[in-house]
């Protein structure tokens, strides 16, 4: 689906939107693209394109860089399209939306990492947030409607659900508490004392070394194949049970086996409401690339295809 991110970089669409066959033009640098009457400097190009290739030695042919390089810059136009188009219709970004997204942005960058990370791309605090704001301003244009107005019969939803029963095929689930020590004797002790009738909850906050002691050892729900195959035993132990100790690279475990589901199918009815949002959201994307393909091909867009293919 459709998704623009609030980070310092656009992130990275692989596939192109349509109208990709606008690679022409007669730009000389330092233009990169024009779209209508605004421009793409190579030099903003390339401040965006090193937060996504962030070794530009990386291992990787010419030919796939280039394409990677075409493919940022067609979402760059996106954006400038998207953006366009919001301003055409009053739609505006307010300033504690702005502040808001910086918030967000601020939680990946500690300290002084923040203004380190602008240093860094060569840009100032007032350069980045017209760039933000540009992508919040494509991000609500997206947003505000171009919905799908149809309506998913069930019929439809029957036919997905038949097509695809694969899918509604639950594993065997367990839910599981763990002791893990590094000592073999440790476990064989603490074993003894869990015969004896003590917590195995209590004993896991005591003496595992696990992350989960804080919840009693508890693992929570997993299927067969989710942990290390030393995992595995517990699937044929009865609920209830603790095991014997069992030795893995992490250490010496003990386990106890407080639930277990067994594999089943999942019927239409308990799926129709998940099969439903899918189904409109699908819908809903191809009702966007319809719209979005109108739109693009009202644009006048030129590319400096020399340069990006230099």
């Amino acid at each position: 689906m459709r998704r623009i991110l609030l980070h310092i970089c656009w992130p990275l669409i692989l596939c192109m939107v349509p109208g990709c066959d606008l690679w022409e033009g007669g730009l000389a640098e330092p233009i990169l693209a024009r779209i209508n009457d605004e421009e793409i400097t190579i030099e903003e190009f390339n401040r965006e394109f090193k937060d996504l290739v962030t070794d530009p030695k990386r291992e990787g042919s010419q030919l796939e860089l280039r394409e990677l390089r075409e493919a940022y810059l067609d979402q760059m136009i996106e954006r400038k399209i998207l953006a366009k188009e919001a301003k055409r219709l009053g739609i505006q970004i307010s300033a504690e939306e702005v502040s808001q997204a910086i918030l967000e942005i601020k939680k990946d960058y500690p300290g002084e990492g923040f203004g380190e990370t602008l240093n860094l791309k060569g840009m100032n605090l007032e350069e980045w947030k017209v760039r933000l704001e540009e992508k919040l301003l494509a991000e609500k244009m997206v947003r505000s409607g171009h919905q799908y107005q149809g309506r998913i019969e069930e019929k439809e939803a029957r036919e997905f659900y038949e097509a695809h029963r694969s899918l509604f095929q639950l594993p065997c689930r367990v839910r599981v508490r763990q002791i893990v020590v590094a000592d073999g004797n440790e476990a064989i002790q603490i074993q003894k004392r869990l015969k004896k009738g003590e917590s195995f909850e209590k004993l896991a906050k005591e003496k595992s070394l696990g992350l989960e002691k804080t919840q009693g050892g508890d693992l929570g729900y997993f299927s067969q194949g989710e942990k290390p195959v030393e995992f595995d035993h517990v699937f044929s132990m009865e609920v209830g049970a603790i095991s014997d100790v069992i030795k893995s690279p992490y250490g010496y475990h003990l386990f106890k086996l407080e639930e277990k589901t067994e594999p089943r199918e999942v019927s239409f009815e308990e799926a129709k409401k998940s099969i439903f949002q899918k189904l409109e959201r699908e819908k809903e994307e191809e009702e966007y690339q319809r719209w979005f393909k109108n739109l693009k091909e009202k644009a006048k867009i030129k590319v400096n295809k020399k340069w990006l293919k230099s």
